[in-house]
């Protein structure tokens, strides 16, 4: 046999042996780190919140409080990233890009970390963003990087636009007790001021992670409180409302079923959906709203 045929056989051996190597080792490591890459929408570039979720779950269970936040749990079946139906993706946060807001200005509230800092609200005064690049109120727009929490020494902050979100500079942080600092940046109003239960909580201190993010565990293997991240309450309950059966309760001794039909008449915009037309009214005393939330309440254990 020509040694230069029994050279040229060896080489492509040797070619098909890498191959099935790199091609297994690919296999392998899709297998280990698998990605949320394929639970992306068209309209929306969702690389950031993905990439938290695939760093916390190379942590295994002590992670495992991220892809819960985004929205997202493992399948251990299909070897593959589902959507749990709660966490960011189920939040309005995570699709809040509409076609009038796609620019540079409109993002300093609907996609953060795309704003201009320098843009304005005027004719010309901002630049348009691309379909299907918008990223949301995404994870970055709140929580700085665990290198530039080491420095601003909690991971709450307010994003300062068009900065390096991986530094600490890129952050005003949001002191323990402060965090309505950082709602009220861009939701700029407390909601239903005015009604004299909210009014009354308002006095009392209640922030809108209180209700809005509800402390529903701890974080594995910390006694750091885990919040819902989807924003709501009725779909939160009873963690939302602190009735029975939550972690802090601020209102033991009514149930879920009470508070879920006490929930619309607390707020006007629920009115159509939960209840029948001109059925909720406002009521003139937070007393008022507690005695019919307690009248509810009875009617569950009729």
């Amino acid at each position: 046999m020509p040694r230069k045929f029994i050279q040229l056989f060896l080489v492509a051996l040797l070619a098909v042996g890498l191959l099935a190597l790199t091609q297994t080792t690919w296999a392998q490591s899709i297998a280990a780190n698998p990605t949320a890459a394929p639970l992306s929408r068209p309209d929306y570039d969702y690389t950031e919140s993905n990439s938290c979720v695939a760093c916390h779950f190379s942590m295994g269970a002590l992670g495992d409080h991220m892809p819960e936040a985004v929205g997202m749990k493992f399948d251990t079946a299909s070897n593959a990233f589902i959507f749990s139906g709660g966490g960011w993706r189920a939040s309005v946060h995570s699709q809040s890009n509409f076609k009038s807001t796609q620019n540079t200005y409109c993002t300093k509230c609907h996609s953060p970390l795309q704003a201009d800092p320098v843009s304005t609200f005027a004719i010309g005064g901002s630049k348009p963003i691309a379909d299907g690049v918008v990223e949301g109120v995404t994870c970055a727009a709140c929580h700085p990087s665990h290198t530039a929490a080491v420095t601003l020494g909690r991971r709450l902050g307010i994003y300062k636009w068009g900065m390096d979100k991986n530094t600490a500079d890129a952050y005003q942080v949001i002191p323990e007790g402060g965090e309505d600092l950082l709602c009220l940046n861009c939701h700029t109003n407390r909601h239903n001021e005015g009604n004299a239960a909210f009014d009354l909580m308002y006095v009392a201190e209640v922030k809108c992670i209180d209700c809005h993010m509800a402390v529903n565990g701890q974080i594995a293997g910390t006694v750091v409180p885990k919040r819902a991240h989807d924003f709501k309450v009725a779909t939160n309950l009873p963690f939302s409302c602190g009735v029975d059966g939550s972690v802090i309760h601020c209102h033991p001794g009514f149930s879920v079923e009470s508070t879920a039909a006490f929930i619309p008449y607390m707020k006007d915009q629920h009115k159509t959906m939960w209840v029948p037309e001109k059925a909720t009214k406002k009521l003139r005393s937070a007393a008022a709203y507690l005695s019919l939330w307690k009248s509810l309440e009875a009617q569950v254990h009729q």
